[in-house]
């Protein structure tokens, strides 16, 4: 990781980093306020992956990359392909916003965002921001906010193709080229497709043994940038990729009825495009863009076939964003923009044989916002609204502010409050059978408290948070007896987060610990899923020929229920990961996950991966 971002520390490893000094060429980052500025403006925990730290990783997926930053979670059904969701500090899936290049990318019905399905050849860099961040993207921004940037920086010229094996008969290939053309052109070419037989994600003894789940995906890219002169930029994206995985859904014998075995297939399709154009000089940016976006999915038994799914969905996404920044003076900068998405569910879209009703067609929602940013090194300070007018549930308006005092060069003392909230999904509200047409959206209000700073070498920050979620949607009994989601939770969850990064010799350090207590108000229990403390350490090395990783993830006990009656483990889990650069152009590299061959689970009923084994080949001009 960038040693400029974050943050916040271990504090018994100062004595370690006592002879270091941080560099000095500032961080910038785009997702805290839809414009780049230096992380040090930023006043909430922000972290920067790069291409080169996701390289010496040797990840597999962006799930491998996420699960390494401080305050996640990851819940895995098993292995490559299957469902996997992140929590951050505590909260649901749906309740952090993942974006592509600053464009929404969750699923229109469940709301979530697979992780596991989105190309890592394609990305150069992840941005993660902690806390609120409604005021200025909307819907889904409680939790936090990750943008996956796909864009290379201009004046990139670099080629690379990359051949691998792994465990499960896994075997991938990818290429990723970025070039000028001309004096004023950047363009980039990627594509991908890997493949492997799995394991088996649900096992049951006596019913599906011997079974495997696997996965096959394929991906493909293009993304042109153009400077038409000093000041004004065009760019534009397009982009496809296709998943195809196997899942069980087998059951036991139980009083319902006898054992059954059937292992069912997904099929998903994504194809995405945008096109913008950006003015920027000393004072002013502005930037206009537009985006579509589809997806077509499939679910269905693995022996009937793609053309009798009786499970089909098929989603449409427009959305026209403008974003302004007005640079005042030394101190002051102003921001504000509009947002405009319209989300449409085909009627062709199905569940199991059931239409979805009429009512779940279509929706618009018309967000507008605004920013103040007032910055004059000793004192910082921001406040933001923003009102979202959706088709379905009406208004929302959301608010955050916050401060920040450099007490002492190097220090800083901060402090944030802001709501959010999380719009209902079209299964919540129109799944066939079960959907509730009446629901309302999910509620926050947080408050956080903050210090870091440098010390000796070593980049720190401690953070406080209290996140109290109301009216969050949970499925149960109405007043008929029928269970359907309702807004009926209420959640406050409070922690303390801690992390460093720090350099000895060759060796960069990143390392974070948490705690938090995530509580149901309505029953006392802790909320499934998510444990109370965790700790993580990454560090990464470059010397001489010789590259890799060395990654630690600690995750303590947690509940598999909310009646908090079946308990999960913690667990401890090494990664290794070694590359060795053979000729200038030519570097093989080997990773083996799970290196002490744990045993555990992050969902009930879904085992781990065990040890796994990868080797790849790396081509690069």
């Amino acid at each position: 990781m960038s040693k400029k971002i974050l943050a916040a520390a271990l504090l018994p490893t100062a004595a370690f980093a006592q002879s270091l000094t941080i560099p000095v060429n500032p961080t910038m980052v785009v997702t805290a306020t839809r414009v780049a500025q230096p992380v040090s403006s930023v006043l909430a925990p922000v972290n920067v992956v790069t291409r080169d730290e996701i390289d010496r990783l040797q990840a597999q997926t962006v799930t491998d990359v996420v699960k390494t930053l401080p305050g996640v979670e990851v819940v895995n059904n098993g292995g490559r392909g299957q469902l996997s969701s992140l929590r951050v500090r505590g909260g649901a899936s749906s309740q952090t916003l993942v974006l592509v290049d600053g464009v929404r990318s969750a699923s229109l019905t469940a709301g979530i965002t697979e992780l596991n399905n989105l190309p890592l050849n394609q990305v150069e860099r992840i941005e993660y921001i902690r806390g609120p961040r409604a005021t200025i993207y909307g819907s889904d921004a409680i939790g936090g906010v990750i943008n996956i940037i796909t864009r290379p920086d201009k004046g990139t010229n670099q080629h690379k193709f990359n051949v691998g094996a792994g465990s499960h008969q896994q075997r991938q290939a990818s290429l990723s080229s970025a070039s000028q053309v001309g004096e004023a052109g950047q363009l980039k070419i990627a594509g991908g497709f890997d493949d492997e037989s799995g394991y088996n994600v649900h096992p049951i003894a006596g019913v599906n043994d011997g079974d495997r789940h696997g996965h096959r995906g394929y991906n493909a890219m293009l993304d042109y940038q153009q400077a038409l002169d000093s000041r004004w930029d065009l760019f534009a994206t397009a982009r496809w990729f296709r998943n195809v995985a196997q899942y069980d859904s087998s059951s036991a014998a139980s009083s319902w009825g006898p054992a059954t075995h059937q292992r069912n297939e997904t099929w998903t399709e994504n194809q995405s495009y945008l096109l913008g154009s950006r003015y920027h000089d000393e004072r002013l940016l502005s930037e206009l863009r537009g985006a579509f976006a589809k997806q077509d999915a499939y679910d269905y038994p693995d022996s009937r076939g793609l053309d009798q799914a009786d499970a089909r969905t098929y989603t449409r996404q427009y959305s026209a964003n403008w974003v302004n920044s007005f640079k005042l003076n030394e101190v002051w900068t102003l921001g504000g923009g509009a947002d405009w998405q319209r989300d449409m569910l085909d009627d062709r879209s199905r569940s199991y044989g059931s239409l979805y009703p009429a009512d779940a067609k279509e929706r618009d929602n018309t967000g507008l916002y605004a920013l103040a940013q007032f910055d004059n090194q000793g004192w910082q300070a921001e406040l933001s609204g923003r009102s979202d007018d959706n088709e379905q549930f009406g208004r929302h308006n959301t608010w955050q502010t916050g401060a920040g005092w450099r007490f002492v060069e190097d220090y800083r003392l901060s402090a944030r409050y802001g709501t959010g909230f999380r719009a209902p999904t079209f299964n919540d509200l129109y799944y066939p059978g079960s959907g509730n047409p009446d629901l309302t959206p999910e509620e926050s209000k947080s408050s956080e408290l903050m210090l870091d700073g440098q010390t000796a070498g070593l980049a720190w920050r401690v953070t406080g948070y209290r996140n109290d979620i109301t009216q969050m949607i949970q499925w149960g009994p109405n007043s008929q007896g029928m269970w359907r989601p309702q807004n009926v939770g209420k959640v406050r969850i409070d922690g303390v987060e801690l992390e460093g990064e720090f350099d000895i010799g060759w060796l960069s350090h990143r390392v974070a610990a948490e705690y938090k207590q995530p509580k149901d108000r309505n029953s006392d229990k802790q909320q499934p899923l998510i444990a109370r403390q965790g700790v993580k350490w990454v560090a990464q090395a470059q010397w001489q020929r010789l590259d890799g990783s060395v990654s630690w993830i600690y995750q303590g006990e947690r509940y598999g229920d909310a009646a908090n009656t079946v308990e999960l483990g913690g667990y401890s889990l090494w990664h290794l990961a070694v590359g060795y650069q053979l000729t200038p152009a030519l570097k093989a590299s080997g990773k083996i996950n799970n290196l002490l061959d744990k045993h555990y689970q992050t969902a009930v009923g879904y085992p781990a991966d065990e040890r796994a084994y990868y080797l790849t080949l790396d081509y690069a001009l």
